[in-house]
């Protein structure tokens, strides 16, 4: 069953892309000759108007075929379509079929975001600091803190901060202090706690060993949908941020010939959505493929051959010197980043592999 939604879902992201492309592409006058869904070879099409719409064996994904959509097509392969061909269309019409599939991976991400907070509850900022996290054998486990507890004061001093609270406990290291706690879930109020406040905690803990947090997840009723979309889009600027730092590292890191280490394939990525479907169930899964979305954006914007960045590049070029780029000089560099990309993926399903035969 993981496997299926695994397949499914990737399918839909990369047929939204596609989908992207199909409708600037329709928008600017370019003929679309055929739809996919799956990748070929065929098991049925059907042509309406001038597309064929069909449904191909290899259950990945998607494609749209657009005419002139090769560099190494000649005008009369076109005839009398010259005009629907994407080679023949404006710069900056070129441009925005290009761009299609990134701009729909992002509004699919948006989207995801967006339902995933209505029904969750969206991400607002308060006054008051509550558990996220408590770590195994730490003080704060020790005296029964749990994930959900409001820390309200520290000996007696008010905290309605995560920095307020770092700071006044900073000043016991060593010693004991004493909280104030609500858990409004388990209709605990003004319960006074005595606990440990470490010198030298472990790396990557706080010296009471609990991870804090003023944003908590408030529902609000259905109609202030308004609330999803904007944590939608916020949420989708934050992974946008975060993946092109990774990314950016990993192509540093490349050029200097260092193998990249935290980067999965579709090995660790189905395991992923394995290990979020049994812990946190379907909606985080939903969560997950959002960034999934946001992470296929990025990675195909960026300007490397055979993706649709390096595209772009070709059309700046068109623009800037207002000629066609040479076909076969394109076409060599397009499969030659193809080739690239292709042994990338390769080494990392390669290390995929080693991480679960190393376990």
């Amino acid at each position: 069953m993981d496997l299926i939604i695994f397949v499914v879902a990737l399918s839909i992201l990369v047929l939204v892309h596609e989908f992207g492309h199909f409708i600037a592409a329709r928008k600017t006058g370019v003929k679309v000759e055929e739809f996919g869904l799956g990748l070929p070879p065929r098991i049925i099409g059907k042509k309406i108007g001038e597309t064929i719409y069909s449904l191909n064996w290899l259950p990945i994904g998607g494609f749209c075929k657009m005419l002139g959509e090769d560099p190494t097509d000649s005008a009369k392969d076109f005839g009398k379509n010259k005009k629907e061909s994407f080679q023949y269309k404006k710069p900056w019409q070129k441009l925005l079929i290009v761009l299609g599939g990134v701009l729909m991976n992002l509004v699919l991400a948006i989207i995801i975001f967006s339902v995933v907070y209505t029904i969750y509850g969206t991400p607002v900022e308060t006054d008051r600091v509550s558990i996220v996290e408590v770590s195994k054998n730490s003080p704060a486990e020790k005296i029964g803190l749990k994930e959900k507890d409001i820390i309200l004061a520290v000996n007696e001093k008010e905290i309605k901060k995560g920095q307020e609270l770092i700071d006044e406990v900073a000043k016991y290291k060593g010693k004991n202090v004493k909280l104030i706690i609500n858990n409004e879930e388990l209709k605990i109020y003004n319960k006074e706690v005595e606990i440990e406040v470490r010198e030298n905690p472990p790396e990557g803990e706080g010296s009471m060993g609990v991870a804090i947090s003023n944003t908590e997840m408030i529902k609000f009723p259905w109609y202030r949908i308004d609330k999803g979309i904007v944590a939608g889009f916020k949420e989708a600027y934050y992974w946008g941020e975060i993946i092109f730092g990774g990314v950016f590292k990993m192509v540093g890191g490349l050029l200097v010939g260092q193998v990249p280490k935290d980067v999965s394939g579709p090995i660790g990525m189905y395991e992923a959505t394995s290990a979020i479907k049994k812990n946190q169930g379907i909606l985080a899964v939903i969560h997950f493929f959002g960034i999934v979305s946001v992470n296929l954006a990025v990675v195909n914007v960026l300007p490397f051959p055979a993706l649709d960045g390096g595209r772009i590049i070709f059309v700046i070029y068109e623009m800037i010197t207002k000629k066609r780029a040479n076909q076969k000089i394109e076409t060599t560099v397009n499969n030659l980043g193809m080739l690239i990309l292709l042994a990338l993926i390769l080494l990392i399903t390669v290390g995929d592999i080693g991480r679960l035969i190393g376990r």
